[in-house]
């Protein structure tokens, strides 16, 4: 990556990353991936229960429903994982700008919620 790449997010808007050095480019890369991946958290959070049905097929309590919230919602003070983001950084390398695709933040948030989930959680069938 040599010059200016332009990242569309449907969640963020387009950002820029202007950087020339690869280390200072890979740090403008993450700050753009976390400020996506807290934005999918916030808009998760607004309807966790369903998101989790939807997703894991569990209908968590009222109480689990709260913890697994405080952890996924935790994520967002740390920086994102950038494994998830090989194809991204990939695809970034290839092109001058990429639009975000929310599959591997997906992976990242489920990652999160699959390690949260207790084993008391009552699996719909």
């Amino acid at each position: 990556m040599t010059h200016m790449k332009i990242i569309k997010s449907g969640l963020i808007g387009a950002r820029v990353v202007r950087a020339r050095e690869a280390n200072i480019q890979l740090f403008q890369i993450r700050a753009i991936f976390n400020q996506h991946r807290d934005a999918l958290v916030n808009r998760i959070l607004t309807d966790l229960g369903t998101y989790m049905e939807f997703k894991f097929r569990v209908q968590p309590s009222r109480n689990e429903l709260i913890e697994i919230a405080q952890k996924i919602d935790q994520l967002k003070s740390k920086d994102v994982d950038l494994e998830y983001y090989q194809p991204l950084l990939k695809e970034l390398k290839r092109k001058d700008e990429i639009k975000i695709k929310n599959d591997y933040f997906f992976l990242e948030i489920d990652e999160s919620i699959r390690m949260n989930l207790t084993t008391h959680l009552h699996f719909a069938a």
